[in-house]
């Protein structure tokens, strides 16, 4: 009898610890979606969005809290996962604490305080209560849910969901600021489905109509960058499921590629003014190149102090005193360089870069490690992320600018691929 009761004891321990998981997964997309900017949105080149701000800040405050109060709940791992990457703790400190030694530290620590560190918290939460599998799950979903909201606000609210004015007019942008942004992230969703629909341990061929929908708004958007984009991460994602290290093979096809690509790569940098003129297209990069020209000529190298530890986070693009000459080389006031790692070395310097260099480089080698190693859709996400992380920034700044999904999940995964137990995941 006695038996008997404990095991239905245990059952129902069991029941209330799968219950409390996935709400736990809900709450971490959620926050996710916050993060990701999917209640922010607003009218047309307006800064007010639709939701009410004070919604808005109680949904921050709620999921800091939360994130804070889960957490606390879990010292030890919290601890232990937090110690196993300190190059991901550093750089994220040294951001945290570049108020000290900007021209406008009060700006500063308020952008730490209410976008920084609770970021900071979510990644830290997601990687020491989920497996790698778990947080590919709660990643999909959040992309996934990203996207239909999107396409919701482009049929429901055209005047939000998409461009009305300027140059990209007619471009969706669903309830991002920017067509670039939602060509991003609907290239992410697509390298997404494309991994569960095909290397999933169930092969998830419904995903295959979403997949399809992504694709044409990436077409949509009018990103040029998201269609290149979307073109070489599914190669990518191909190339790294099906070239793994099995001998000389491997390394043949690997040379060969990589030759390939540095010949098209110098064919085009050759040839770079001629080809945007038979193609219609601005050889700046809409200006792109004077930002980064006249940020890697005169702005970053202008003092020792800027150049080693930057101005502090966000304030470049705020100062009148900085960016004029910016606004001169580019001939407008751009938000931000267009370019992650710019961004990232005017806010933090060579110093703040190096870190960051670090931190993805030894997650970059764990995941190709964890790729190479196992079969799932779940274990190559991790390198096909990482690798996207960086061809997304080389022009746009999807980095510690603002908060992003992007940023959170790049700090989660330099938590979790550290994590000693991961070969059980």
């Amino acid at each position: 009898m006695i038996s008997s009761n404990l095991v239905v004891q245990d059952v129902q321990v069991s029941k209330m610890a799968e219950r409390a998981g996935r709400l736990e997964e809900i709450f971490s997309v959620f926050a996710l979606m916050y993060f990701g900017g999917s209640f922010g949105f607003g009218n047309e080149l307006a800064g007010a969005p639709v939701l009410p701000p004070a919604l808005l800040t109680l949904m921050r405050y709620f999921i800091f809290a939360g994130m804070l109060l889960l957490l606390a709940l879990r010292p030890e791992r919290t601890l232990k996962t937090a110690m196993a990457n300190k190059w991901a703790l550093a750089l994220v400190g040294i951001i945290a604490l570049s108020f000290l030694w900007s021209p406008f530290p009060t700006a500063v620590g308020s952008t730490v305080v209410k976008e920084l560190i609770p970021m900071l918290c979510c990644s830290l939460f997601i990687a020491s209560r989920f497996t790698i599998r778990q947080q590919f799950r709660i990643v999909c979903w959040t992309l996934v849910l990203m996207f239909l909201v999107s396409i919701f606000l482009v049929f429901a609210m055209p005047s939000v969901g998409i461009h009305t004015v300027d140059a990209f007019a007619g471009s969706w942008k669903g309830v991002f600021s920017q067509k670039n942004e939602f060509g991003a992230h609907s290239t992410m969703t697509l390298i997404a489905l494309f991994l569960l629909s095909n290397y999933a341990q169930k092969t998830q061929r419904w995903m295959f109509p979403f997949f399809g929908f992504c694709f044409a708004a990436v077409l949509i958007s009018q990103s040029a960058t998201a269609l290149v984009l979307s073109v070489i991460g599914l190669l990518l994602t191909i190339f790294y499921k099906r070239f793994t290290w099995q001998g000389t093979k491997s390394v043949l096809w690997a040379s060969l590629i990589i030759l390939i690509l540095s010949g098209v790569l110098s064919i085009v940098i050759i040839s770079w003014v001629p080809m945007m003129d038979f193609l219609g297209k601005d050889a700046t990069l809409t200006g792109r190149t004077l930002i980064w020209g006249y940020l890697i000529n005169f702005a970053i190298p202008e003092n020792l102090d800027s150049f080693l530890i930057g101005h502090g986070r966000g304030i470049f693009w705020i100062s009148p005193d900085l960016f004029i000459g910016v606004q001169y080389a580019a001939h407008h006031i751009p938000s931000h360089a267009h370019n992650g790692f710019l961004d990232l070395i005017l806010d933090v310097g060579m110093v703040g870069f190096s870190l960051f260099l670090i931190t993805w480089g030894i997650a970059y080698v764990k995941a190709i490690k964890l790729a190479y190693n196992f079969k799932y859709a779940a274990h190559l996400w991790p390198v096909i992320f990482l690798s996207m992380l960086v061809l997304f920034n080389i022009f746009e700044s999807y980095l510690a600018r603002i908060t992003n999904l992007y940023w959170l999940v790049f700090i989660m995964m330099a938590f979790s691929l550290n994590r000693k137990n991961l070969s059980l995941d």
